[in-house]
């Protein structure tokens, strides 16, 4: 399967047919994936950073050199604190739980569509499926997050995972764009007769903008 092929822009950055237009390819193998590797870079840093803050040697000192003032607490066999009270969550807040885990599924499978009618249109699916690496990747922090905190486990990725989520979901929509923008250009009655119209991969873009902004309210709001 190649990156890129059959496509009348051309392959380079630039397209050779509409001025200061990036071509599909370039989106597809350069741009997507690029945006996986700085958020996978980002979680990388913070992760490092998390850790070092949290010192748990100095942590773990402190917790058996004074006792509790708080509520009852779930201890660890050498006496260190691991759970608090679980706090109660809305029905609200389950629902927009819920909700996310649906749309990070949603965002799987239109990629998969998209990935599948391209390559059936011969047109190359680029770096397309690294984007699964991303999706799922901040889905899993932000779900296992959310549950830790349900569980009353400490958890203190919440505030990094939050926003360098909302990090991806941006750059996503960005990228998205510009393909719509580069799409649009090419005509969205072109390659009518094929597997993949451009009105069919237009509408799937679109779509995913759509998934990606949502993702990314939701990453603020639960």
């Amino acid at each position: 399967m190649t990156l890129c092929s059959n496509r009348p822009e051309g392959f380079g950055p630039l397209s050779t047919l509409y001025p200061h237009t990036l071509t599909s390819c370039f989106l597809d193998t350069i741009l997507l994936p690029l945006c996986t590797w700085l958020y996978l870079l980002a979680v990388l840093l913070s992760l490092l950073l998390s850790s070092r803050r949290s010192n748990p040697r100095s942590t773990s000192h402190s917790a058996k050199s004074r006792p509790s003032t708080e509520g009852p607490e779930f201890l660890t066999s050498n006496g260190e604190p691991l759970y608090h009270h679980p706090p109660k969550r809305s029905k609200p807040q389950t629902i927009l739980l819920i909700l996310y885990a649906l749309l990070i599924i949603a965002a799987i499978l239109i990629t998969v569509l998209e990935i599948v009618r391209l390559a059936l249109t011969n047109l190359g699916i680029g770096l397309l499926p690294f984007t699964f690496v991303g999706i799922i990747v901040a889905g899993t922090l932000h779900l296992t997050s959310a549950f830790a905190r349900r569980e009353g486990v400490l958890d203190g990725r919440r505030g990094w995972v939050r926003w360098v989520n909302v990090g991806l979901w941006t750059a996503f929509v960005v990228v998205e764009a510009v393909r719509i923008v580069e799409e649009v250009k090419e005509g969205v009655g072109s390659r009518v007769g094929t597997k993949y119209p451009m009105a069919d991969e237009v509408t799937d873009v679109g779509v995913m903008v759509g998934v990606y902004v949502a993702l990314g309210a939701l990453e603020v709001l639960c």
